[in-house]
C-alpha cells in the first residue's frame, strides 16, 4: 500500500483489515459515482461527452451548443433529410466542401469525421433532444435540440432502421 509495505511474517490480521477498509472504499466510491451520474441524468443533462455540435461548458456543467461546428452539423442533418445524399457523400461534402473537423482534446487533434462517426451522428437521439442512458431509460435532455423528433425519425427510415419505440 501507499503508507506501508506487508511481508510474509507481519501481522496477517492487520494487513486483512487494511484490505478491507480499502475494498469498502473503492465500493462505497462507486455507489457515490453511479448516483451522481444518474442524478445529472434525471436533471436533463449528459454525464460524459457531448456529441459533435455540441460542447461541455465547464462553469455550469452543462452542454451547450458548439458556435463552430452546430450550424456544420444541421446542415448535414438538412442533406440527410432530403433523401438525395448517402452518409458518406454527406460525409465526403462536409469535410471537403465546409471544412468539417472534429474536436481538438489533449492527446487527438482536429481530425475528419470517420464513416462510422456519420452514421453515429445520424442514429443519436440526443440531437433530438432525448438522452438514452445505459439501462434503456430515455431521459428528455434540457440541452437545445438540434432537429425535431419528426425528422430524427424520418432519416431512420431513410437509412433503413426501425427506430427505437418512445413512450408517448
Amino acid at each position: 500500500t501507499i503508507d506501508r509495505q506487508y511481508l510474509p511474517e507481519d501481522n496477517v490480521l492487520l494487513f486483512s483489515v487494511e484490505s478491507g477498509s480499502a475494498n469498502q472504499f473503492i465500493l462505497d466510491l462507486s455507489k457515490n459515482t453511479k448516483r451522481g451520474l444518474q442524478s445529472k441524468l434525471e436533471k436533463g443533462w449528459l454525464p460524459g461527452m457531448a456529441p459533435l455540435g455540441y460542447l461541455n461548458e465547464k462553469i455550469n456543467h452543462t452542454i451547450i451548443s458548439d458556435p463552430e461546428r452546430f450550424n456544420l452539423v444541421r446542415k448535414m442533418w438538412d442533406l440527410m433529410l432530403t433523401g438525395n445524399y448517402t452518409p458518406p457523400k454527406i460525409l465526403d461534402i462536409a469535410t471537403t466542401e465546409w471544412g468539417l473537423r472534429t474536436r481538438k482534446f489533449k492527446k487527438s487533434s482536429n481530425n475528419e469525421l470517420s464513416k462510422g462517426g456519420i452514421y453515429k451522428i445520424f442514429t443519436n437521439r440526443f440531437y433530438a433532444g432525448i438522452i438514452d442512458s445505459k439501462d434503456g431509460i430515455q431521459y428528455q435532455g434540457k440541452h437545445e435540440p438540434m432537429i425535431t423528433l419528426e425528422e430524427y425519425d424520418h432519416v431512420q427510415i431513410i437509412l433503413g432502421r426501425r427506430g427505437k419505440p418512445r413512450p408517448q
